[in-house]
């Protein structure tokens, strides 16, 4: 997988889990997100992120696509913090 383009970063959710990730190496890259709890309302979101390097060899050579061990990051955003991401954009 190709992790060049951060597509979580783009979400609410995402841009709320960054704010509490900062600072972040420029090939960190949220990879995880997903709702905790059993129904619904969901309050609470787990997201997780790592730092990334490019693939030396192999079918994604030069491909952002190796996690860098021991660089995982989980933060937990609530609904209330996505809100706030939304009314802001």
């Amino acid at each position: 997988m190709d992790m060049t383009e951060d597509v979580f970063a783009d979400q609410n959710y995402g841009k709320a889990a960054l704010q509490k990730m900062a600072p972040t190496d420029p090939n960190f890259r949220l990879y995880l997100a997903g709702w905790l709890g059993k129904k619904p309302p969901f309050e609470v979101m787990e997201v997780k992120g790592a730092v990334f390097r490019h693939a030396t060899r192999g079918p994604n050579k030069g491909k952002l696509s190796i996690m860098v061990p021991g660089t995982t990051r989980t933060v937990h955003v609530t609904a209330t913090e996505i809100a706030s991401i939304e009314a802001t954009a």
